[in-house]
């Protein structure tokens, strides 16, 4: 054999050791990694949208908080001129000197902000009722939000598991190399082919 030909031989030798080196330490991937991996895309988008499903819930339960809010200022503002409307009469009924159409004057003034204090008590009591629905709607929302977050983050758990598993190389048992190594043993076979052909 000449010099040449165990040259030939030596790099091929190192090329094939480089070869199978690479593929122990590259194995390829199984398909239903990536069906895994899709899956989990679509659980943490779907995550996503109930996470922004229970914002929105979030924020339509403080303006709801604000709307029963300003329900309740105005009730008080009512309360406060009816209490005034009151006062007023009672000084007319002790006043003996109080003219009928004074007295007519007080009791239609006193009628129509009792009425009005009724319609404030109706839009309190309404609005009320919708912080309420408000509120329940964004615990359920969040609670759909974790529980999607869940869901999503145990398959993400798992197909690291499954990553990582596929990732520890294993041949017959053993381990399979790491590149550095798989080069450094690459060389070596080439140099003790060469050593032995050269004979």
């Amino acid at each position: 054999m000449s010099a040449i030909d165990k040259l030939y031989v030596l790099l091929f030798t190192v090329l094939c050791s480089l070869g199978i080196g690479y593929l122990l330490t590259h194995p390829t991937p199984r398909p239903e990694i990536a069906a895994m991996a899709r899956q989990a895309d679509a659980l943490r988008r779907t995550a996503d949208s109930a996470r922004v499903t229970a914002i929105q819930a979030q924020y339509q339960a403080k303006s709801a908080g604000q709307r029963e809010r300003q329900a309740a200022g105005a009730l008080r503002n009512q309360l406060a001129a009816v209490r005034d409307s009151l006062d007023a009469l009672r000084q007319i009924e002790q006043d003996s000197a109080a003219s009928l159409d004074s007295v007519r004057q007080a009791l239609k003034g006193a009628i129509h902000l009792a009425d009005t204090l009724g319609i404030q008590v109706s839009i309190y009591l309404a609005a009320v009722d919708t912080l309420r629905e408000k509120h329940a709607e964004e615990r359920r929302a969040m609670t759909v939000a974790l529980e999607k977050a869940d869901t999503a983050l145990a398959h993400q758990d798992a197909l690291i598991r499954v990553l990582q598993r596929q990732a520890e190389c294993r041949v017959l048992g053993v381990r399979c190399p790491s590149r550095i190594t798989v080069a450094v043993g690459a060389v070596a076979v080439g140099v003790i082919a060469g050593a032995l052909l050269t004979r």
